[in-house]
């Protein structure tokens, strides 16, 4: 697996905190990432020779699932590799035939390196943010519990709750972090 995109120091220093519990930050950063990842149906690491299976359509272009593509080691249809001067291939994952069209039915596989290295900064911000949400979240909504309200003399404060009083975790990206994601998003708008 790679590399975490933030570190728990990194989190204890976004949410400005004295210390902070390395295995909660540890976990919250994970499930910040795989949010992330969903959200944007892309896996974002980098990843050397990735065997892509894809299935011909009877078209020229074929797109791959993973964006950006940084290198394409071998195309195969049906078992028989192409020769490279058959094939171009760009950074946002199109795959298009020169001489042809990508049989129907066929298997096309691709082994090709995608991902980001080093994760863009603005990827990195979400992940801050959204596992800073879910570190500060009560146990009860999967956060570690360090807030669930605060008081200040005479004024109080209670963390957002849903409809039935339960404590929302602040998983979900925001509108603003979802517009920050999409250039790295499948699809596109990854464009």
């Amino acid at each position: 697996m790679a590399d975490p995109w933030i570190t728990p120091e990194e989190l204890r220093a976004h949410l400005r905190l004295p210390t902070i519990d390395a295995e909660a930050a540890g976990e919250v950063i994970a499930a910040a990432q795989a949010t992330i990842r969903a959200e944007t149906d892309q896996h974002l690491d980098l990843v050397a020779d990735a065997e892509v299976e894809l299935t011909g359509a009877g078209a020229a272009v074929l797109v791959l699932p993973e964006r950006p593509i940084t290198a394409v080691t071998t195309v195969t249809v049906d078992g028989a590799v192409l020769d490279p001067a058959d094939y171009r291939w760009a950074r946002h994952g199109i795959l298009t035939h020169l001489t042809g069209v990508w049989p129907l039915d066929s298997a096309v596989t691709v082994v090709c390196t995608h991902g980001w290295n080093p994760i863009p900064e603005a990827v990195r911000l979400v992940c801050r943010q959204i596992a800073g949400r879910a570190y500060l979240a009560p146990p009860a909504a999967g956060g570690s519990g360090l807030y669930q309200a605060e008081s200040l003399g005479d004024r109080s404060v209670t963390y957002a709750r849903d409809s039935a009083g339960n404590p929302i975790t602040g998983q979900a990206p925001t509108e603003y972090e979802r517009v920050l994601l999409a250039p790295y998003a499948r699809g596109p708008r990854s464009r």
